[in-house]
């Protein structure tokens, strides 16, 4: 039964005469006035159980704590709903004997009593002005009808009320009444299922069990044919069930069709609420391809039906349950406390299934043999099933190097590229038993590509920071490759731990911990499926080998150093390598302001300042700190590297200025690096620079006559530790230094103009398109302008400026201005700017036409300083005299008809004709530009640098 209140209707009863006995107790009360009735309490019910459809005696009693005596209160009682107050005479209901006190005064005679709210409430009036303030106490016998076609027992409340009439205040209470359904009439059936819970649809096959039946009892399962509203109208006998002592009953759906069902049987109603839906579960699997390679990952079965959770029972001909369960091992386990392995000896797997979602298998994952295979999939509770064929073919995995030979100098990074097909990951091995070192990784194709690239850092590789030695920005590489499925075993068969292992095991390749970075060498690369193992000879044996290369180590060498200067701005402004190269101009004098760039043409360190730095290769050619070329280079590192930019002109007393490399930035590029460094930074020298310092530039490795770089006993050993300092760690010991050296001089900022006269002032044409020309040492590509200014007194007034001014890679700038504001005559400022600073000023004076020497008549005897017979052809430059008027000289270019021979230039002597070597070659004239030395293979110097791509065969 259950504690339903549903009253179906309300029985004819005889009310019976309450008999109420009115006595007195007394009871004390403090000196001090009462205000008002605080509550209702010590209420019983006696007896508090009534079976349906009777008329029974109860007594009631409570007690009003705290009343103001001094009025006519009331008490409320209050029925549920379908029990009545039984009634006869005396407003309908009959006083008898009862006891109502008032502080222990007895108050019955006063009281009056009334059958209000259609029987369903009981009113009394109590009149205690005769007695004193206190709790007032209700004694009270009375009958009730009870309603018939209670649905079950039920629990309900009497309600009580105390009205305090004199301050208009009242309190409340309960009391509980059981109402029990005597005849199990209106019986509430609940259907579960195997894990307890009650869904709103069954499926076929499911087991149904009925709860809340009258145990022992026999029921008969009706299927609906028709409702009518929420009562079954018709319906049809399916089969006979006996409750069990629990009151439950176990249904067997398997044989049901789709529809409403219920059990007829003592206390059922055949009412909607009664009955349970029973459908027919749907179920579609389906493989994603009709054909699948054993190497497969992720192959996918997509699953539908209209049900939202269930289990499947799968299994398959051929496969057995370890099987199945490698092959679904990414798949979602069963629900509902399932075992997976509850059907293990029917080498069934049990798995989650789906509304409409995908099964994950994973052949990769077994031993599956190529063949034709039938997946039959059960759903685990109910009739529903479907089968998925599938072929499975044999993989045909390959792999290929990007490149037959890489090439780099040992301790350097380097590039490494695998091409896949028919797989996304593999195992690359460096090395072997030929080296003396050997690892793998594990690699995979993280963007699709069919690709992997990744880095070796190879002074690192064999060492505490080998973790750190592999990285790929956009695929995986692992270094526990063991973990990632590869295999390593000794020449008995026997299997190791892991690579590390392997390689130094007496019965695998039996190589002891690197004595120092990986030297100079061929290392092979291997890329395989990861089965790796040793013969009897602890020779490598790599099986289901795809392809082989060659890592070549060269010895590091240091090539070269030289200085270029670059216009001013942050150290790190370039965004790489190849874009400082596109800004830079190669020259030893740097004008203050400007960024030195210092171009070290060496390798073999990149590996060291990427660890240190924890950079990869991408990073070093976008710029490091240079504080970790410090780190490398400093006295405490012991690694044989010096690079030493001291003043050359300090005083016997001081020390020689230094760079601080820790104010600087780092570019690597293929076989070379730069440092560059910002001259407007105090911070930049440790001494104080000024005009003319001069600073010599050593790049070095050393050696030690006796001892070479030897790493510590650690196992591994670590990177950075040498045991025998001042010894670089890819020469052998007494080996000479390797070194390159060339210097530098810092200037103050300065330009000149060409064309200046006898009076020192420079003469500018009138003319709308006037060229102004001369020559600087501020770093080419700089932001320039020069600017025109009237001098006082000339009218009209004007200021010309040409910002779009830019300075050649000789240093020589040309600004052209509209002129033709001014008037010949007119006297004005010439200023040569950067940004907003004045780096030259001049007086200037408009002229009709400026004499460029295209006469050239005057220039005739230029034979007097040619020299030309050095070489070039100066006889022929004679003609120079075509553009002679050189006594300015600086446009000679004009009349270089000369230039067959470039070195017309050392013509230059002969005043007039000196700048016909503008107009050549100009390779020779020192003259030509004033304050720069001559452009030492520029063009090649950037050649090489921009290749900035690992040497590769």
């Amino acid at each position: 039964m259950t504690n339903d209140t549903n009253y179906r209707g309300k029985a004819n009863a005889v009310f019976f005469a309450a008999i109420m006995v009115v006595s007195m107790f007394a009871a004390g009360f403090a000196a001090a006035p009462v205000a008002a009735v605080d509550d209702v309490n010590g209420v019983s019910l006696t007896p508090n159980q009534a079976d349906e459809d009777t008329t029974q005696e109860h007594n009631l009693q409570f007690t009003a704590t705290n009343v103001n005596t001094s009025a006519t209160h009331t008490a409320n009682i209050t029925l549920p709903d379908g029990a009545t107050f039984a009634s006869s005479g005396n407003s309908g209901v009959n006083v008898g004997a009862s006891t109502i006190t008032a502080n222990g005064s007895d108050v019955t005679g006063s009281a009056t009593f009334s059958n209000t709210n259609s029987g369903q409430s009981l009113e009394i009036g109590v009149d205690t002005s005769g007695a004193s303030d206190g709790d007032v106490v209700f004694d009270v016998n009375v009958s009730v009808d009870f309603p018939a076609n209670v649905d079950g027992d039920a629990s309900e409340s009497i309600d009580i009320t105390f009205n305090d009439d004199d301050d208009a205040t009242s309190q409340s209470t309960t009391a509980s009444v059981t109402i029990s359904d005597t005849d199990n009439s209106g019986t509430s059936v609940a259907y579960e299922n195997n894990a307890g819970a009650t869904p709103s649809i069954f499926y076929q096959g499911q087991d149904v069990t009925a709860t809340q039946l009258t145990p022992d009892t026999e029921y008969v399962l009706r299927s609906v044919d028709e409702f009518d509203g929420d009562d079954v109208s018709s319906s049809t006998f399916e089969g006979e069930y006996d409750a069990d002592s629990n009151g439950e009953i176990e249904i067997d759906t398997s044989s049901l069709e789709s529809g409403d069902y219920y059990l007829s049987g003592d206390g059922v109603d055949a009412v909607r609420d009664n009955t349970f839906e029973l459908t027919v579960q749907d179920l579609s699997v389906e493989w994603e391809e009709d054909s699948y390679d054993t190497g497969e990952e992720a192959a996918e079965i997509n699953v539908d039906s209209q049900r939202n959770t269930y289990n499947l029972n799968v299994s398959a001909d051929g496969l057995d349950y370890d099987e199945l369960n490698a092959l679904f091992d990414d798949a979602d386990g069963p629900v509902n406390g399932v075992d997976q392995a509850e059907n293990q000896d029917d080498d069934e797997l049990i798995l989650s299934g789906y509304r409409d979602d995908t099964i994950v298998a994973n052949f990769s994952n077994t031993d599956i043999s190529a063949d034709d295979y039938e997946f039959d999939f059960e759903v685990y509770d109910t009739e529903a099933s479907d089968s998925a064929p599938v072929t499975i073919e044999e993989e045909d995995v390959s792999a290929s190097f990007a490149d037959g030979v890489t090439t780099a100098a040992a301790g350097d990074v380097v590039n490494v590229s695998v091409e896949l097909e028919d797989s996304d990951s593999a195992f690359v091995s460096v090395g072997g038993d030929g080296v003396g070192f050997f690892d793998v990784v594990y690699v995979e194709d993280d963007d699709d590509d069919d690709e992997v690239t990744f880095q070796i850092n190879t002074r690192t590789v064999g060492t505490n920071a080998s973790a750190d030695a592999y990285y790929s920005a956009d695929d995986i590489v692992e270094t526990d490759a063991a973990n990632e499925g590869a295999s390593f075993e000794d020449s008995n068969g026997n299997p190791l731990e892991n690579a590390s292992e392997f390689r130094k095991n007496s019965d695998g390749l039996d190589q002891n911990e690197l004595a120092r970075p990986a030297q100079a060498g061929e290392y092979d690369l291997i890329v395989s499926q990861g089965a790796f193992s040793a013969n009897d000879d602890n020779e490598l044996v790599v099986e289901d080998e795809l392809d082989i290369s060659t890592l070549d180590l060269v010895e590091p060498t240091v090539d070269g150093v030289a200085t270029h200067v670059a216009p001013s701005d942050n150290t790190d402004e370039a965004d790489d390598a190849a874009a400082l190269l596109e800004e830079v101009t190669q020259s030893e004098n740097i004008a203050l302001d400007d960024r030195l760039v210092i171009q070290v043409q060496a390798d073999g360190i990149e590996g060291y300042v990427a660890q240190q730095s924890g950079a990869n290769l991408d990073s070093l050619n976008e710029g490091v700190d240079g504080q970790y070329l410090g780190d490398l280079i400093n006295d405490n590192s012991d690694e044989g590297v010096n690079f030493e930019v001291e003043s050359s002109s300090a005083t016997a007393n001081q020390d020689p200025g230094t760079l601080n490399f820790d104010e600087t930035t780092v570019y690597f590029a293929d076989g070379q690096f730069f440092v560059v460094a910002d001259t407007s930074d105090s911070d930049t020298f440790e001494n104080t620079v000024s005009d003319g310092d001069s600073y010599d530039v050593t790049y070095e490795y050393v050696t030690d006559d006796n001892d070479r770089y030897t790493f510590n006993d650690d196992e591994p050993p670590a990177w950075n530790v040498n045991e025998n300092p001042d010894s670089f760690a890819y020469y052998a010991s007494g080996t000479d230094t390797v070194s390159a050296e060339t210097s530098f001089t810092l200037e103050e900022r300065e330009a000149s103009f060409d064309n200046e006269n006898a009076d020192d002032m420079v003469e500018v044409g009138v003319s709308e398109e006037a060229s102004i020309t001369g020559t600087t040492n501020v770093a080419p590509g700089t932001d320039i302008s020069v600017r025109l200014r009237s001098a006082s007194g000339v009218s009209p007034q004007f200021i010309l400026t040409d910002s779009d001014a830019e300075i050649a890679e000789d240093g020589t700038f040309e600004a052209t201005l509209d002129t033709t504001e001014g008037e010949v005559d007119n006297e004005a400022t010439l200023r040569f700017r950067v940004s907003s600073t004045n780096i030259e000023e001049i007086d200037a004076i408009l002229v009709e036409q400026v004499d460029d020497g295209s006469d050239g008549d005057d220039g005739s005897d230029g034979d007097d300083g040619s020299d030309g017979d050095d070489g070039s052809d100066g006889d022929d430059g004679s003609d120079g005299s075509d553009g002679s008027d050189g006594s300015d000289g600086s446009d000679g270019s004009d009349g270089s008809d000369g230039s067959d021979g470039s070195d017309g230039s050392d013509g230059s002597d002969g005043s007039d004709g000196s700048d016909g070597s503008d107009g050549s070659d100009g390779s020779g004239s020192e003259d030509g530009t004033p304050g720069f030395g001559a452009l030492v293979a520029l063009v090649a110097l950037i050649a090489a640098a921009l290749l900035a791509t690992r040497r590769n065969e």
